[in-house]
């Protein structure tokens, strides 16, 4: 499924504050910063689930962070990566197997309250500003937009048939160990904008590994 036209996307100043909304397309050639997320999940054995996206999206057929998406007309950061975490995941943007924790501390207890063999739990790492993203568009040829991104870090150890992600959104899911992302990174297999998260979040995110009691 091609990528979709008619959404309404949150537009902000340069300082983070909303400004209004505008269709995705007209959003994106606007020169405003638009709002997403990026997600990274992460198992027991140190494995980073990564999602692989279709030929006919931006950034078709590489590789790319666990969950990522807009932030829609009216919501906040933390309401979309809820809502993307259990749309790409599951299939239910109200999906009960999400967990957004409010700090570190919240975080440290879901990792250890929570059974991750069937949900995934995380919290907001970093929030950047004006980022100048480069994407790789679906009729070929590079778009770039500017993005707030806030970027969230997590676990779970659901096994790769326990997502039921939507077909027309995400070609495919594994679980690769960290030599492996470094091995799709020196190979131009990542989307440019996973290439950026792991390089700023990966030590992090490997650091949540063996820390469940």
């Amino acid at each position: 499924m091609p990528e979709p036209h008619d959404e309404r996307v949150a537009v902000f100043d340069g300082a983070g504050r909303p400004t209004g909304a505008l269709l995705r397309d007209e959003a994106k050639r606007s020169g405003l910063a638009l709002g997403a997320i990026n997600l990274l999940l992460v198992n027991a054995q140190g494995e980073v689930l990564l999602q692989r996206r279709p030929v006919d999206k931006e950034n078709g057929g590489r590789w790319d962070k666990t969950v990522g998406g807009h932030v829609d007309a009216g919501e906040s950061f933390d309401q979309t990566v809820v809502r993307e975490a259990g749309e790409e995941l599951f299939s239910d943007g109200r999906s009960p197997r999400v967990r957004l924790a409010r700090d570190a501390a919240e975080l440290e207890r879901l990792m250890t309250t929570t059974d991750l063999g069937h949900a995934a739990v995380f919290r907001r790492e970093a929030l950047q500003l004006n980022l100048r993203d480069v994407r790789l568009a679906p009729e070929g040829g590079l778009r770039n937009v500017v993005y707030h991104v806030a970027s969230y870090l997590g676990r779970t150890d659901i096994p790769i048939e326990g997502f039921a992600p939507p077909e027309d959104e995400i070609a495919d899911l594994r679980y690769a160990t960290p030599a492996e992302v470094d091995q799709l990174l020196a190979s131009c297999q990542l989307a440019p904008n996973m290439a950026f998260l792991w390089l700023t979040h990966a030590r992090t995110l490997l650091g949540l590994v063996g820390r469940r009691s």
